[in-house]
């Protein structure tokens, strides 16, 4: 069973959705970048990345390393 945790609008046409599912047996969490298909529906792109679910704190504390980086560079 999927569940949409999360959409992050990237373009017009696409979106970053981040999701806790099941693989092969095995919670992992999903970010995967979904668009618009000419029909109107949306539809998982080849771009994302999914990982058992353990890993989070890992990948979470790396992300707030990035923002705090972006956040120092003058990025954001």
């Amino acid at each position: 069973m999927d569940t949409i945790i999360a959409t992050i609008p990237k373009t017009k046409t696409e979106e970053i959705r981040l999701s806790l599912d099941k693989y092969n047996g095995r919670d992992v969490f999903g970010a995967r970048v979904w668009f618009e298909s000419n029909e109107g529906d949306k539809r998982p792109g080849r771009s994302g990345i999914a990982f058992r679910v353990s890993l989070l704190p890992e990948f979470v504390g790396a992300v707030t390393k990035a923002l705090d980086e972006a956040k120092k560079r003058g990025l954001l």
